[in-house]
């Protein structure tokens, strides 16, 4: 017993050693490239800091609500991992997304890749840059003017909204309606004229999908240990969504040596006259419906949350709409309307859809700022260290729009001008979205089309918003309101 517990002593006194002489090493480091000292919160779990991670994903706020008080960056320091950096500095986002020291590949790709293979959301380097030019001719203004599917599930929407002010949730309406268009865009596929020869039906694709969407992300919070756990619901959920799209690619490429004109526009036409390497397609098919799936409708059931409780501006967007038909929403007209754009600028600030996004060092490097006592000097990052951008705090600083942050204030818009690194709701530098204006126009012909559809939207729930964080971010209480013709 006396020599167990010396035994016990004594790899606690190595170890402590150990991590004395690690932290000295990291100081030293520090000092030699002339870093200052940055701002430290220890965590409640000293080992990994994963309670710190874990209540950021769970609580929007709560990474903003440091900030406030250690300043624009702080570091969260724990026992076995490299120290992780929070920062909401505008010059550390800009040197974070625009410089090549930055990268996704070694927190994503060993998790994913199984599911949704290499692409645009899961590399760096040559293989990103290839995906993301593939990709781009889909986003073309031509790609985005038809706007007939949307207005079909429009139309099915109105039709499942209960009537006379009975109580609704938005959200899941949303979240139907956009995976429909996504489908069509995506794949060029028609949920209601599915093919015949298709080996599961667009529904049984779609739960497919959700599965081992969520199960990638436990994945990813595993790290490493996700080999631990049992994967057979995993697999056979990746292989039916797999079968699903394999039989929608080799048709495209079958198709692709017909004319142009005998083709769909959708991102699967696109990349099957540019390549055909099937599973390399299914990859970005995959990776494009898991950044657009929700996007939208996130947008929209957060936006519609805002407005039932400030209803003047939907009186506001009925009146600047009133001598349009809904026939006539074009594209330019809605690219155009400064209101409905505001307010969608407005639901961003307030509400990100990505309200915080993670990069790690692929190699020593320097951020501009966050060290010293006034937080002015560089900071040095050692490589493999995470850094996470907190854009929900990002769109609160007073100084860029105003004092009353808290406010849902559209013509605040008409005032302000962020710069590219203070308002992130689309991300920035080379990794932004190119789907930005497809979100914003697709959003602005479902609100205008709501409104002119019905007289009043009010709020049929009283908790404080409160986000749901997955690959995006929604009202974690959906959209519960009463709507009336």
């Amino acid at each position: 017993m006396e020599y167990a517990i010396i035994s016990v002593v004594a790899c606690l006194t190595l170890f402590t050693l150990y991590l004395l002489q690690r932290q000295r090493r990291r100081n030293a480091i520090i000092h030699a490239h002339g870093g200052g000292k940055i701002t430290q919160h220890y965590s409640w779990e000293p080992l990994t800091g994963i309670d710190f991670y874990m209540k950021t994903q769970m609580e929007i706020p709560w990474q903003y609500h440091h900030h406030q008080r250690y300043g624009h960056t702080f570091t969260v320091c724990s026992l076995l991992s490299q120290p992780t950096i929070y920062t909401i500095a505008p010059e550390n986002i800009r040197a974070v997304n625009s410089e090549k020291a930055w990268g996704i590949e070694p927190l994503r790709l060993e998790g994913m890749e199984y599911f949704c293979g290499q692409g645009f959301l899961t590399t760096d380097g040559e293989i990103w840059q290839h995906s993301r030019k593939l990709l781009k001719p889909t986003f073309a203004k031509a790609n985005l003017l038809d706007l007939s599917i949307l207005s079909r599930e429009f139309d099915q929407l109105v039709h499942d909204i209960p009537k006379e002010g009975t109580a609704v949730d938005l959200q899941p309406l949303f979240d139907t309606m956009f995976l429909n268009t996504s489908l069509k865009f995506l794949l060029g596929v028609d949920p209601k004229h599915e093919s015949i020869g298709a080996p599961h039906t667009s529904d049984k694709f779609i739960d497919a999908f959700h599965s081992s969407l969520f199960l990638t992300m436990i994945r990813l919070l595993l790290g490493s240990a996700w080999r631990l756990v049992p994967q057979s619901k995993y697999l056979s959920s990746c292989q039916v969504a797999h079968d699903y799209l394999d039989y929608y690619i080799k048709k495209a490429l079958l198709d692709s040596e017909q004319p142009a004109t005998q083709r769909t526009s959708s991102m699967l036409d696109a990349l099957s006259v540019q390549t055909k390497d099937l599973k390399y397609i299914r990859s970005q098919i995959l990776q494009g419906m898991m950044a657009s799936q929700e996007t939208t409708s996130a947008l929209l059931g957060n936006a519609c949350f805002l407005l039932s409780r400030n209803p003047h501006y939907w009186s506001q967007i009925q009146k600047e709409t009133m001598d349009v038909d809904s026939n006539n929403l074009t594209f330019d007209y809605l690219a155009n309307l400064k209101l409905v754009k505001n307010i969608l600028f407005e639901t961003l600030r307030l509400y990100p859809n990505f309200p915080m996004l993670a990069r790690i060092s692929l190699n020593d490097t320097i951020l501009p700022r966050g060290a010293g006592p006034d937080g002015g000097l560089p900071v040095f990052v050692p490589k493999g260290t995470l850094v996470s951008m907190g854009y929900y705090g990002l769109h609160r600083n007073t100084q860029v729009f105003g004092d009353d942050i808290e406010t849902f204030r559209p013509e605040r818009w008409e005032d302000i001008h962020p710069g590219p690194w203070e308002y992130m709701a689309f991300g920035g530098g080379n990794r932004s979205c190119m789907g930005q204006q497809k979100v914003l126009i697709e959003a602005a012909y479902v609100l205008i089309r709501l409104a002119k559809t019905f007289s009043t939207l009010e709020s049929r729930d009283s908790s404080d918003w409160r986000g749901e964080l997955k690959l995006s971010c929604k009202s974690a209480n959906g959209c519960k309101v009463a709507i009336v013709a």
